[in-house]
């Protein structure tokens, strides 16, 4: 998911942002939610302390370029708060994966081995649900006029099970930037880059990773925007391709406390899911 799009500068991102935010680098390694998420629901003004509960699903499907069927429905629940220019988040989901069995699902991102890589006929798929790894995550916005800009970062926790195959047991860091310019006619322009901090998971050879997210976001009226994005993730595992994909997005605030957002992306290179659907709702208080 990207991050923080706004209007102009009185506007106040709603405390989800931040897992919009950190969500654009971690997915990699962490976040389900969050590969091409690009658009944010334009929000209400909120005060400056604030606090959200928030939910989401997401489906995603594809063979990733190994030849074998993966496809993961990841449910989420989390909290997010906002203090002055600071938001910190925290997040859990729920995963449901039919996946090889040599391969491991880490919110979304995809561990496989070489053998499995090269097409190797280790493609017997099992049926694996629980607990995924947790993330918690941050950031700050950046006074520039004219802009909105974060630098955030997040950690990922391993909260999943490694012996099912729904994470890697190990920690995963992640920094992060983004920046966006609302012009004229509710056209905002966005961009983001980040940098994943693998934990080595025993069994897997894997590399920090880089990502990067570009778009444009639309207003389409006082409550609702909609986006185009592209995204590229580099991916962990050197056996594995790059994966890029193009997202649209559609984001719908429902009153000042309540937004929704729903978001498609189709994956453009060897590495990517064929599809992901995405559905969000995050309830302020």
């Amino acid at each position: 998911m990207i991050a923080a799009i706004e209007e102009s500068q009185p506007v106040r991102r709603s405390p989800i942002a931040a897992v919009i935010l950190a969500a654009t680098t971690l997915s990699i390694a962490i976040q389900s939610s969050a590969r091409a998420q690009e658009l944010e629901p334009r929000p209400s003004p909120l005060d400056d302390q604030a606090a959200e509960i928030f939910a989401g699903v997401d489906y995603e499907r594809g063979d990733y370029g190994t030849g074998a069927k993966v496809e993961t429905v990841s449910t989420l629940i989390g909290v997010a708060t906002r203090t002055g220019q600071v938001r910190v988040a925290a997040a859990i989901p729920y995963l449901r994966t039919t996946a090889p069995v040599d391969v491991v699902i880490s919110q979304g991102g995809l561990f496989g081995t070489q053998f499995l890589a090269d097409d190797s006929n280790q493609t017997v798929r099992t049926r694996r649900e629980g607990l995924g790894d947790a993330t918690l995550q941050a950031a700050y916005e950046l006074p520039f006029a004219g802009f909105a800009a974060s630098l955030g970062g997040g950690v990922k926790l391993p909260t999943a099970s490694r012996a099912k195959g729904l994470g890697t047991g190990k920690v995963d860091y992640a920094v992060n930037a983004s920046l966006a310019r609302p012009l004229r006619g509710g056209v905002t322009p966005f961009a983001a880059v980040g940098y994943s901090i693998l934990g080595k998971p025993e069994g897997f050879t894997v590399r920090n990773t880089l990502s990067a997210t570009a778009g444009t976001r639309v207003a389409l009226s006082a409550g609702t925007s909609a986006a185009l994005s592209y995204s590229y993730e580099q991916s962990a595992s050197q056996a594995l391709a790059d994966r890029q994909g193009i997202g649209l997005g559609l984001g719908v605030a429902l009153g000042r406390k309540l937004q929704l957002r729903l978001q498609g992306e189709a994956g453009l290179s060897r590495g990517a899911p064929d599809m992901k659907l995405g559905l969000q709702i995050g309830a302020g208080f």
